[in-house]
């Protein structure tokens, strides 16, 4: 899952857990913050904050093993199956705005302001040892409105493009782009599947709540 799917999971495990509506600014800021988080959580992050974070991470671990998503990476060209699983996680973003309505109902730009009011919270702390690079991420976010904007290609191709700077490979950025559009139509019915299924998921993991390490 991406940026936009992981703040719409944060949201729904506000509805399903025990006092979850207290944690939702600390659940929706974990979504994005963990992109930028790697190695141990710091305790000295607010509760909440921490539980976003460790929330994002069972996603992730979660869907990486999901049948539907294992499937779909073994679509992509062996030159890019290593790094598949990172462009179905954007895929995911563009699936889930283009149905946006289908499965709540506060529009994608309300709840886009909400996720960025919630992150921007928590960054301006100095506190939470918020990133440069994650303050210029919640700024960018902002200005060009990317949560609402996913049903858009061109920010699907943003994503990737971002993705393989990051990586280092961005010779693959043609073939990439080109598979993903090959992807495109025939993805969104594993698309449906996983993201039910993880949905499904998220009572469950309410002890991330009060990790036993803790």
């Amino acid at each position: 899952m991406n940026f936009l799917a992981h703040c719409a999971l944060a949201s729904d495990a506000s509805q399903c857990w025990p006092n979850g509506e207290l944690l939702l600014e600390g659940l929706l800021a974990g979504a994005v913050v963990a992109d930028f988080s790697k190695g141990p959580i710091a305790k000295t992050l607010p509760a909440e904050l921490q539980t976003g974070i460790r929330l994002h991470r069972r996603i992730d671990a979660y869907s990486n093993q999901h049948p539907a998503i294992r499937e779909t990476c073994s679509n992509f060209p062996k030159e890019l199956r290593r790094y598949a699983p990172i462009f179905i996680d954007i895929l995911a973003d563009y699936y889930l705005s283009l149905a946006w309505d289908e499965y709540y109902p506060a529009s994608r730009t309300d709840f886009s302001e909400q996720c960025y009011e919630a992150c921007e919270h928590y960054s301006a702390n100095p506190a939470n040892a918020t990133s440069d690079q994650l303050r210029r991420f919640i700024a960018y976010m902002r200005e060009t409105d990317l949560l609402a904007s996913y049903h858009e290609w061109q920010h699907v191709e943003r994503a990737l493009h971002s993705v393989l700077r990051r990586l280092e490979k961005e010779e693959l950025l043609p073939a990439v782009i080109a598979t993903c559009l090959e992807q495109r139509d025939s993805g969104q019915s594993a698309f449906r599947i996983y993201f039910l299924d993880t949905r499904q998921q998220l009572t469950s993991w309410s002890q991330l709540v009060h990790p036993k390490s803790s």
